[in-house]
């Protein structure tokens, strides 16, 4: 998987095994894995099973903690992701929709980073207003529990058994 900003820097880089190659493609990262971003390398700590469409404005990652306690549903406003020669692409697109299991809290994030990047990076106008209307639609989704936001992936496991 790799994943760049809007200017083709480097965002996050990282090994996964492939869960399921059709429409949403899923993948599977698994603690330990190692992970080059932004911010430098570092290891995965947690599970995480994601989620692409190749005509959607997000994708989802549903993690848990090494243990397989429900962690979050993270939701990353980003281009409909691409697969080419085993390799899944997108552009992150700064906003987050942030799920959080323990507490069922409902948050946006990283909205100083898209004002700074709209300005920086030279967002068009309709960009911008796919990017409100993908996060204000997946927000929507996750309050009436609408599948794969209804929770029913906390189930999910790497053998197949819950």
């Amino acid at each position: 998987m790799c994943s760049t900003k809007f200017d083709g820097s480097l965002h996050y880089r990282y090994n996964t095994s492939l869960i399921d190659a059709a429409a949403p493609l899923t993948l599977h990262l698994c603690p330990g894995t190692p992970i080059v971003s932004y911010r430098g390398a570092t290891v995965a700590t947690h599970h995480s099973l994601q989620l692409y469409w190749p005509d959607r404005l997000y994708n989802l990652h549903v993690s848990w903690y090494a243990d397989w306690r429900p962690r979050m549903h993270y939701v990353n406003i980003a281009t409909p992701a691409s697969w080419h020669t085993g390799v899944l692409e997108f552009i992150d697109l700064d906003l987050d929709v942030i799920w959080r299991a323990q507490t069922g809290q409902v948050e946006l994030d990283d909205e100083d980073e898209f004002m700074l990047h709209q300005a920086r990076f030279g967002y068009p106008a309709e960009l911008i207003a796919q990017c409100r209307h993908s996060s204000a639609a997946v927000q929507d989704l996750i309050a009436r529990r609408v599948y794969p936001f209804d929770g029913s992936l906390y189930a999910w496991r790497p053998n197949g058994a819950a």
